[in-house]
């Protein structure tokens, strides 16, 4: 029975000692390295440097940055004194309210004294702004200046200025206004009015492209690759014609001019050929490019004409006789 006991109690022992160990490890993780407090300390540095020069926004942006790197109660007190200072007595207030909470844990009577004078200056300057929903729409959120308003129907403290107001929920028009909240002590009432439901999405109907000229261009390149595959057969049977009134390397006049054609067809089989795959291709890349005709919607311009082919012995004309759009 005994050894059972102290068993268990070896085990919540060690229990204890290994979430004492994660505890630590967790703290000494959050802690600063020595680099990221050297920069916080130059941070500081400046900021309080900027101060005397009187350039306040840029002292609060070091001494913000300085308070990330490093958090230490005296900082976060200059923070909130340096905002108080520039107006933004909001987040004053709630900067001298955390170094309160923090100094009072920490037991430092001094930052107490300060955190408590901070607050008690500040608190009576407070600008707020009470936000009252007139009908809320399922899932709806309301936010200013980008953060969302949780606690509504209720004064809450806003730095002066102007407020950017938004208000949305799911099937529903978007709510905006600007509202401009005074330097306080001030209280002031955001009404959100019932959010339309939208309507049915127009999409704007694409105007109709004329593919006259991609028709045009593709079936004189699929006409001209006819032709070209037919000359290329004609070729081979003339040739084979030939053959006929040859005996190996000598041929009668009559072979000798069947050759000739032969070899004129092959070659203008050789050109239209590759041309008139170049005229699809043309035709199918128009079809898809083609800008729309806005002024002639409802009506197709007009295409006159054919194309034509000229084939000779060593000549080839390829073209168009008519108009085109």
């Amino acid at each position: 029975m005994a050894s059972r006991r102290f068993t268990r109690r070896l085990s919540w022992c060690a229990g204890l000692t290994f979430a004492l160990s994660m505890l630590a490890s967790r703290t000494a993780s959050a802690e600063p390295t020595a680099e990221e407090r050297a920069q916080a300390e130059s941070l500081f540095n400046e900021a309080k440097a900027l101060i005397d020069k009187g350039e306040l926004p840029p002292a609060c942006d070091r001494f913000e940055k300085s308070q990330r790197l490093d958090p230490q109660i005296g900082t976060l007190l200059y923070l909130a004194t340096c905002h108080e200072q520039i107006g933004q007595t909001a987040t004053a207030w709630g900067e001298f309210k955390e170094a309160l909470e923090l100094a009072t844990a920490a037991k430092k009577f001094d930052r107490i004294a300060q955190a408590k004078d901070g607050v008690a200056r500040v608190e009576p300057t407070l600008s707020k702004a009470t936000v009252l929903v007139e009908e809320a729409a399922p899932g709806q959120i309301v936010r200013i200046n980008g953060r969302e308003v949780k606690v509504l129907e209720t004064a809450l403290p806003y730095n002066p200025g102007a407020l950017s107001v938004e208000a949305e929920a799911p099937g529903r028009a978007k709510h905006t206004q600007t509202v401009d909240l005074v330097k306080g002590p001030t209280e002031i009432t955001i009404t959100i009015p019932k959010l339309a439901e939208e309507g049915p999405k127009v999409v704007p109907e694409e105007k109709g492209r004329d593919h006259t000229v991609a028709f045009v261009v593709g079936g004189a390149g699929v006409g001209v690759t006819a032709v070209g595959l037919a000359l290329g057969g004609a070729a081979w049977a003339v040739s084979g014609s030939a053959d006929e009134h040859c005996e190996g390397t000598f041929c009668t006049q009559e072979g000798l001019d069947g050759h000739e054609t032969a070899d004129a067809l092959a070659w203008s089989s050789n050109i239209l050929v590759p041309a008139g795959l170049l005229g699809v291709g043309a035709g199918v890349v128009l079809f898809f490019v083609w800008p729309p005709d806005s002024s002639k919607e409802d009506a197709a311009p007009s295409t006159t004409g054919m194309p034509f082919i000229e084939v000779a012995p060593g000549m080839l004309h390829v073209g168009w006789k008519g108009v085109l759009p």
